[in-house]
């Protein structure tokens, strides 16, 4: 699709299978966070910023945490890329004598993320106001990867299970928060 096209183009294309990328966020950022203090009580305290840049971007920013979850093991940062990074989603960190790019701040670091997620879900131009910090972006070939399973080889390579990875802890946060809501209901059902 070339710049400037509105995406009506492909209203007569079957649209991709598997679970989209572009979506609504349906986890609290306290949900997300509970769920991953469980792991690690010092992970940072961004998932308000997952919410927040998801909804400016339209990206399913629960999903885009569960996958800084896989990628920095829970924000314990056992790989090449280290905390002071705030790099959550690995960007252009490509082996161990390259740890990818760094970002000033967390709030930076999930919108780089998010823009990365962005660039291989969606052809349309960032939204307004929003100014370009993922370094890779051009580097994307432009809505190539519209559901989390077809980033399968494009975010990490080979990866051959990646979508399948991050959807799996996505249904862990789920199965988490499901867990949570019974026991405030069993709580409230014995007042």
């Amino acid at each position: 699709m070339t710049e400037g096209n509105t995406g009506q183009d492909q209203e007569n294309e079957d649209p991709p299978s598997g679970y989209q990328v572009q979506g609504e966020t349906f986890l609290s950022p306290e949900l997300m966070t509970r769920f991953v203090n469980q792991i690690n009580q010092d992970a940072p305290n961004v998932a308000n910023y997952y919410l927040e840049l998801g909804e400016t971007y339209g990206i399913r920013g629960d999903i885009a945490f569960a996958q800084a979850i896989h990628e920095t093991n829970y924000f314990r940062f056992t790989g090449v890329v280290k905390p002071e990074q705030n790099n959550y989603a690995g960007i252009g960190a490509t082996g161990p004598n390259n740890s990818g790019a760094s970002f000033d701040t967390p709030k930076q670091g999930v919108r780089a993320h998010i823009q990365h997620l962005y660039a291989y879900a969606s052809t349309n131009s960032l939204p307004n106001g929003e100014k370009l910090v993922d370094p890779r972006f051009d580097m994307v070939t432009r809505g190539s990867a519209p559901t989390w399973i077809s980033l399968n080889g494009k975010w990490a390579v080979p990866g051959n299970s990646y979508g399948q990875m991050i959807l799996d802890i996505y249904k862990r946060m789920l199965d988490f928060s499901i867990n949570e809501f019974n026991r405030i209901k069993q709580e409230v059902d014995e007042e």
